[in-house]
């Protein structure tokens, strides 16, 4: 087993606000297959997957995201699936509800002290148990950011801001935009046009080489790159891992497997063969994050 990485107690890091923003996500159910795809973009090399077992009380959960800040999405041993998506800030009236508070693991070391989206992975197994949590807490960094979940049900949700967008039809599409402000039929979003059109023309046929064409489509280049793409089959609770936009070599996680594992961790680029193109990203780009919480601090 590797060590654990203690994460920073830092806000979510889909409210870091960038220059270019860019994360896509897409679920779809067909014929009794549910399948989600996501691309993670940030100019932050240093990716990984965290894994905690079932406890008393708490789904055992897998967590993806960047190793120095909480991570960016996720799916429990119930087949539900998470992500967030930094936009533009909005004030968000309060519904005079407490914050939702972190689950209170009694595994070692973890998980994410002060995460407030591990209660959801551990208590919740569908998105209907999502929205009755809602109903209790308010929703977590709903100024700046949009939550989705998907369940193997076929059942999927966006919360954005004070509002819930439901899943019609066999997919939901979401970037990195307020669906609740945009106007009806203009997404303003070019990636998230390309997601739908794909996942609309496809009718039927959806599967793994579709959703990976879609992520192919929509990935990012340039400063803020696609750092990791996922494709998650929720029925399964299998994950297809792709690294740096590179869609040629793909890692399959089977989550019973890795949790039966018991609690672990490990970096994204370790199990991929090496390329030059993220190593010299990599190196040029090493200290983004730690640059970006030092610009956070007051100055002396």
């Amino acid at each position: 087993m590797l060590p654990f990485i203690r994460l920073l107690p830092l806000t979510f890091l889909v409210l870091i606000p960038l220059e270019a923003p860019a994360c896509t996500a897409f679920c779809a159910a067909v014929k009794g297959r549910v399948l989600v795809g996501n691309n993670e973009d940030l100019p932050e090399p240093a990716t990984g997957l965290w894994f905690f077992p079932a406890e008393k009380g708490a789904h055992g959960r897998m967590y993806v995201g960047y190793e120095r800040a909480y991570p960016q999405g996720g799916m429990n041993d119930q087949g539900l699936f998470w992500d967030g998506f930094g936009v533009p800030h909005m004030d968000v009236a309060s519904q005079g509800k407490p914050p939702l508070p972190p689950w209170p693991s009694t595994i070692p070391n973890a998980p994410y002290p002060g995460a407030s989206v591990d209660r959801i992975l551990a208590e919740c197994a569908t998105v209907e148990d999502v929205i009755k949590l809602f109903q209790k807490y308010e929703i977590p960094w709903a100024e700046r950011a949009v939550l989705m979940f998907a369940d193997a049900t076929g059942d999927a949700v966006i919360f954005d801001s004070n509002q819930i967008i439901r899943k019609h039809g066999r997919f939901l599409v979401q970037t990195n935009f307020r669906q609740s402000q945009a106007k009806p039929g203009e997404p303003p979003c070019e990636r998230y046009k390309i997601a739908t059109a794909m996942l609309d023309a496809a009718g039927d046929r959806i599967n793994v080489d579709l959703f990976r064409t879609i992520l192919a489509a929509t990935h990012q280049e340039g400063g803020g790159p696609t750092q990791y793409s996922n494709i998650y089959d929720l029925k399964r609770r299998v994950m297809y891992l792709y690294h740096f936009h590179n869609y040629s070599n793909v890692v399959v996680i089977d989550l019973a497997r890795e949790l039966a594992k018991g609690q672990h961790w490990v970096t994204i680029p370790s199990l991929f063969p090496r390329t030059y193109a993220y190593e010299d990203f990599a190196a040029q780009n090493k200290d983004f994050l730690k640059k970006y919480f030092e610009s956070l601090s007051p100055a002396k």
